[in-house]
């Protein structure tokens, strides 16, 4: 009896971490969404929230949604790119988005301070991470090569930012958001392509995804680039930014959905 109400609970407390997830980007979008409503316009996008009073929000989102993926950290590829995408969501966070082609001054120490705590407390959870796996007998090569991908990223972008910081307040946003975005899609369709991973109907909903959310981060990237090149001529009055991160989030989220109704009742709660 003791048993079942353990896996019971258990099987309760991944549902409540999968639906979190779930719960973070709402209230990102909704965060974002009440500012444009009392300013009435629309931000150039989601990552500009961080300049603006959604910015407590738009912070604590994406350490949430980190914290969620790391807690269901298991031992298959796929969960392997999202622990490394569980990496790169504080970043997301920590190094706003330039305005205007620069990050203001203002908040250069802020990106400093977070980096810094970033690298270290992310050093040492990475070191209780590899402790507790040898403890456990579960230190394998695929445990090693995640940490390492995980390391280099904790590591990297604060010396990104020793060694060129300005490029690093210029380009570090954009990377990460896109390298995360790209990771979920990886996943998405690995979970499509697996041969035994899903029915056919939830395979096909992954595959869609997995092309949309490459589809959405090529539109980015396009739109960057024209940034770059002519930022007159690539400010049309539309939100591009704002429709891309838009996109992304809501099929995020639509993978997120399936992928928690596909594991509801599953024994062992843990992404397959």
């Amino acid at each position: 009896m003791t048993q079942v109400a353990a896996a019971t609970s258990l099987a309760r407390t991944y549902r409540y971490v999968r639906l979190a997830i779930l719960g973070a980007v709402l209230a990102l979008l909704v965060s974002v969404a009440a500012v444009a409503i009392d300013v009435g316009t629309a931000p150039e996008s989601l990552s500009a929230g961080f300049y603006t009073p959604a910015r407590t929000v738009f912070t604590g989102s994406l350490f949430a949604v980190s914290l969620a993926l790391l807690a269901l950290s298991g031992r298959s590829v796929p969960q392997a790119l999202l622990d490394v995408a569980a990496v790169l969501a504080p970043l997301i966070a920590i190094i706003p988005t330039p305005v205007g082609g620069v990050v203001p001054a203002a908040v250069h120490a802020d990106v400093v301070n977070g980096l810094i705590t970033f690298a270290i407390v992310g050093v040492v959870a990475l070191v209780a991470t590899l402790f507790v796996a040898r403890a456990q007998r579960t230190l394998t090569r695929g445990v090693l090569t995640t940490a390492g991908a995980a390391g280099g990223l904790i590591v990297g972008f604060p010396l990104w930012a020793a060694v060129d910081q300005e490029s690093l307040l210029r380009f570090g946003h954009l990377a990460a958001t896109l390298a995360f975005f790209a990771l979920i899609a990886a996943v998405a369709g690995w979970t499509a392509w697996a041969p035994t991973s899903s029915r056919p109907a939830a395979r096909a909903i992954y595959g869609t995804i997995a092309v949309g959310i490459l589809a959405a981060i090529g539109f980015l990237f396009v739109v960057f680039l024209l940034s770059v090149a002519d930022p007159r001529g690539a400010a049309t009055g539309i939100p591009l930014v704002l429709i891309g991160e838009v996109v992304l989030l809501l099929l995020f989220s639509a993978f997120w959905i399936v992928e928690t109704a596909q594991t509801w009742n599953d024994p062992d709660p843990t992404f397959r």
